[in-house]
């Protein structure tokens, strides 16, 4: 493993031996060399991998080496994949692209894949297509099987990632098949019912591990082709016309083979079209017509089960819409028995299992007993004989279904947790499997030496992992073997056997959303809720507190019942408040453990619950968090939040119980929030600050996590990494709200060594960000806190994640531009070294406003429409939708980028006493920036718009879109407001954007300063 040149090692062979200087350069590359191999599962590859890529490329070799921290990452992928082994060796140039991409874990979107696609076919403008797909996709599984291996990404983002690049792909081979098409013959046509001439559309239909999102990495990929209309194509092409049957058909048959084909770098997909109308016997692209015709009449159970899960991933995403609008009674039928639904799902696993039969090789975690289908054949099973009731239970995913499934009994709580955590383990060996050699395989190899190998992939360490692979596996596949068979007992006659799961007609009550359900059972639903919470109130005592179960006096039903009503007719919403209590009883009463909580827990959580679907769901999913509702002089102060949420990390002794208690903790602080929020206790403005206090408080804990996580790897106590969190958007204006995402940028000090003695300060940095950034995103089984948002960082998406200090300002002030200027005025230390980041926050202030003024105004002003125009067209071009409150004209960003644009042109930095918009616009008046006409405009239309905001956020989620008028939570809103109804907000709402959009315009039309008081004073 030498780092030397070829002609150097060739001249040192002829002199037969080595200078002083390639010795210990030779000797400090090997002692690197073992110092990352020595915990790898297979050593010896990895070692053959370097010394490979030493003889054929030497240069690679040398530079891999300057870089500890993404020899170590490569090491690691030679270490469980051979497969990419293979890829790194055919195309080194692969690690110099690795090193920029390695660092970036959150997950790829679809247009972010098609744009790195795009620029890699730029690249690659020799190669044929299908070479060019199948590289792509391979150049590709590096990063994401690097995030695999590392942890830093959970199995929920590997597989989303992994369908979000097949959805890439499908789309450039779709886009290059139909202009070859076109070319040929012209477009599809056909006449619509004005007899006007339109084209013809096109989709393909995604089922399987696909069209759920769980893609594996060696997955076939199933399709269905759908086309909208019969007709001719336009015959402007190179070739006389054919129908829109015989076009789609090639189109269909182009897009397999470009996609399918095997070259020289193998295929992008095995692409399986089994599953289309008639199977191997049918058309390739079928109309909209016939396969609605086809799944009404002709289709059998399980190609019925099958478009659980389907969606359109390439193509014209609307037509699969018409299409599922249109089968969907037939997948999900009201009239369908809970018997005949599990019978059918359980003979088409028999079938399977006949088929597979004499299968050779060990334990198949897909097909084999107790494996992964058998999960998903519960959780369709279930779907299929409930779903036409309950809308709410047609979920795709398997693990969001297994939730739904727990949340309405039909399992129990503890076959979720069980069934989910079987999912993880039995999916992870699945990818572990097939990333050795790029193959389908699902068997567990028999022979022990590579059994032992795999259980070191899979993380068991130390000298009897294989024994405690073997356990777990045992311990999964037990449990799904459990769940099965309860749930399938019912297809050979022994329905509702289980206490633990409602009934068909129960599923009508209170606890389902849709259609009102019968008076009888919601007054039944009310009382069954009642009964629960009446075993878990407690009262006060002379000595603290007792169980109402052990006192003579105990509350009955009817009483607690009426304490719901009462509290309930109280509330923003009483359908809502009792829809919700009625489902977070029913999971009290499956909860393990004993909850005792007092009456005026209970009265907040049924006010909670009228004025928020989004907390009710919350509590639901975790009842113990009843005991964080705000009860009189116990409310947690924004001053504590920091001390809670360190003391959660510093209880734990590993990453994921930090985690774990970080997430327990956060949810409860949050949850307090909003019920204070809820009951008009506080403020909008004292929801945002709280929530800003909240999300400073998490990025601290954040640091901690990753401080502590990064002194284990390298074996000191703790990391002390002089860090800051720069906050941006909301956070940096503290006015952060439900559901809000964390824009920051990172930035460490730069005159300091390196805190971790192995690896440079960039290396250690970026390793730092990438463990703050899994501690507060990763989704686990306690939920998620922040979406954390680095795309605004030095350069992008490029740029690396944490910057140097004196790096950042240099960006700065010579390569920043003017739309970063707009961004980075509301820069904010939150977060982190607060002593640093105060700093660099006061030097890129004076930065960006020195800047500002020596630009030319005209620029600024064009540069602002330019990007806010952009966000307006990208974000409300769809027509027939509702009013955008932050996105469409008047919205919210008119506001901000008006008034970020006159801070820069008239220098008006924000008070480091209140940052908020609304403080920043009545500055901007006293300052002569904002005329009194235009002031007003813009102070009164976001206060509106805000409050509409924040209350949308709190009653059903994060959303920019005002409801449709009918719907119930905007006449909740109208109400809080003060509003006479729906009709009346919507319409004072739109006069305010007007004059918002008026007084946008006003501002950012001309270049002559809007200064009333300075020409009143000139």
């Amino acid at each position: 493993m030498l780092t030397l040149s070829r002609e150097r090692r060739g001249r040192l062979k002829i002199t037969g031996q080595l200078s002083w200087a390639d010795r210990k350069s030779v000797s400090r590359f090997n002692q690197q060399i073992e110092s990352h191999v020595r915990d790898l599962p297979d050593a010896s590859a990895a070692r053959s991998f370097i010394e490979r890529l030493e003889t054929e490329h030497p240069r690679v070799a040398r530079n891999l080496s300057m870089d500890p921290g993404l020899l170590s990452d490569s090491l690691a992928l030679a270490a469980w994949s051979p497969l990419l082994t293979t890829t790194l060796s055919q195309h080194p140039e692969y690690i110099s692209w690795l090193a920029r991409e390695r660092l970036q874990t959150r997950v790829r979107s679809r247009d972010e894949l098609n744009e790195s696609l795009a620029r890699f076919a730029l690249t690659s403008s020799q190669s044929e297509t299908q070479v060019l797909l199948a590289r792509f996709r391979r150049r590709e599984l590096l990063r994401i099987y690097l995030h695999d291996i590392r942890n830093t990404s959970t199995l929920v983002e590997i597989t989303e990632e992994l369908s979000n690049l097949a959805d890439s792909i499908l789309e450039h081979a779709l886009v290059v098949a139909r202009q070859e098409l076109d070319n040929r013959y012209g477009s599809p046509q056909y006449r619509d019912e004005k007899g006007r001439t339109a084209t013809s559309s096109f989709c393909v239909v995604a089922m399987g591990k696909l069209g759920s999102h769980e893609l594996n990495y060696a997955s076939d990929i199933d399709l269905l082709f759908l086309y909208s209309e019969e007709g001719t194509t336009s015959a402007t092409g190179t070739r006389d016309e054919i129908t829109n049957r015989e076009y789609f058909n090639k189109l269909a048959a182009n897009v397999s083979r470009l996609v399918g084909e095997q070259s020289g770098e193998g295929a992008a997909y095995r692409v399986d079209l089994r599953l289309r109308p008639y199977g191997r016997d049918g058309a390739l692209a079928v109309s909209l017509e016939e396969a609605v015709r086809y799944y009404r009449d002709t289709a059998q159970a399980w190609e019925l089960q099958a478009l659980i899960r389907s969606r359109a991933a390439a193509g014209d995403s609307p037509l699969y819409s018409r299409f599922a609008d249109r089968v969907r009674h037939r997948v999900y039928a009201r009239e369908q028995t809970v018997e005949h639904a599990l019978a059918n799902v359980r003979l088409a696993k028999q079938k399977i299992d006949r088929h597979h039969a004499q299968d050779a090789g060990g334990f198949n975690v897909k097909l084999g007993r107790g494996g992964i289908r058998e999960i998903e054949f519960i959780a369709q099973a279930l779907q299929l004989a409930f779903g036409g009731r309950d809308e709410w239970l047609r979920a795709a995913h398997t693990l969001i279904s297994l939730g739904r499934l727990a949340d309405r009994r039909l399992i129990t709580e503890r076959e979720r947790t069980q069934l989910s955590d079987a999912y993880l383990f039995l999916r992870k060996l699945e990818h572990r499997l097939q990333m050795e050699h790029g193959l389908q395989t699902h068997s567990i190899p028999e022979d022990e030496l590579r059994r032992s190998l795999v259980a070191l992939r899979m993380d068991f360490a130390g000298t009897d992992a294989l024994l405690r692979f073997d356990r777990e596996l045992i311990r999964h596949t037990t449990h799904v073997r459990s769940a099965y068979d309860r749930v399938f007992s019912d297809a050979v006659g022994n329905p509702g056997s289980d206490p633990n799961r409602i009934s068909a007609e129960e599923l009508q009550g209170s606890s389902v959303p849709g259609p009102e359900p019968a008076i009888a059972a919601e007054e039944q639903a009310i009382t069954a809720a009642a009964t629960i919470f009446a075993a878990h109130l407690v009262y006060p005592t002379e000595n603290g507190i007792e169980n109402a179960a052990r006192r003579s006096a105990e509350p009955t039903a009817e009483i607690v019942a009426q304490v719901l009503s009462t509290a309930a007719d109280s509330s923003l919403n009483s359908r809502r408040a009792l829809m919700l209590a009625c489902r977070i009883a029913s999971s009290l009463d499956k909860s393990s453990g004993e909850l005792c909580f007092s009456t005026d827990h209970l009265r907040s959580l049924v006010r909670l619950c009228g004025a928020s679907e989004v907390f009710g769901d919350i509590i639901a999913s975790n009842p113990a968090l009843i005991l964080a509702l705000p009860v009189t002089g116990l409310e947690t102060s924004p001053e504590d939040y920091r001390a809670i949420l360190r003391n959660a990390v510093e209880g734990a002794s590993t990453l994921r119980e930090e985690m774990a208690g970080l997430r327990r903790e956060w949810a409860k602080i949050i949850l307090q929030i909003g019920a204070l929020d809820a009951a008009n206790s506080i403020s909008l403005f004292e929801a945002n600050k709280r929530q800003s206090a909240l999300a400073a408080a998490s990025l601290d804990a954040g640091c901690l996590v990753a401080a502590r996580e990064m002194g284990r790897r390298y074996g000191v106590h703790a990391v002390s990494a002089r860090l800051a969190v720069l906050g941006l958007g909301r956070l940096g204006g503290e006015g952060m709200d439900y559901g809000s995402d964390l824009d920051v940028i990172l930035v460490y000090d730069d005159t300091q060594s390196s805190p971790v003695s192995q690896l440079s300060p960039l290396e250690t940095y970026a390793r730092f960000a990438e463990l703050l950034v899994a501690a507060l995103s990763s989704v686990t089984r306690d939920g998620y806190l922040y979406r954390v948002d680095l795309r605004l960082r030095p350069d992008g998406k490029n740029g690396v994640t944490c910057s140097g200090a004196r790096a950042f300002s240099d960006y700065l002030e010579n390569r920043a531009v003017e739309w970063e200027w707009l961004a980075y005025v509301k820069l904010r230390a939150a977060a982190g070294d607060l002593e640093l980041g105060t700093i660099v926050e006061r030097e890129a202030r004076r930065i960006i406003h020195a800047a500002a003024q020596k630009s030319d105004k005209t620029t600024l002003r064009l540069e602002t429409r330019r990007v806010r125009e952009r966000l307006e067209r990208e974000r409300t071009r769809r027509p027939g939708q509702t009013t955008d409150i932050k996105y469409g004209p008047g919205g919210m960003l008119d506001v901000y980028f008006a008034s970020r644009y006159l801070q820069l042109r008239d220098n008006v930095p924000d008070l480091i006493e209140d940052r908020s918009t609304r403080a920043v616009l009545a500055r901007l008046h006293e300052t002569g920036s904002l005329g009194e006409e235009n002031y007003l405009a813009m102070r009164d239309g976001y206060a509106l718009l805000r409050l509409v905001d924040h209350n949308l956020r709190l009653i059903v989620g994060r959303s920019t879109r005002l409801p449709a008028a009918d719907h119930a939570a905007l006449r909740d809103i109208a109400n809080k407001l003060n509003y006479a109804s729906a009709t009346e907000l919507s319409d004072s709402l739109a006069i305010h954007m007007r004059a918002v959009r008026k007084a946008y315009d006003n501002i950012t039309n001309s270049d002559s300063q809007d200064s009333e008081l300075r020409s009143q004073n000139g």
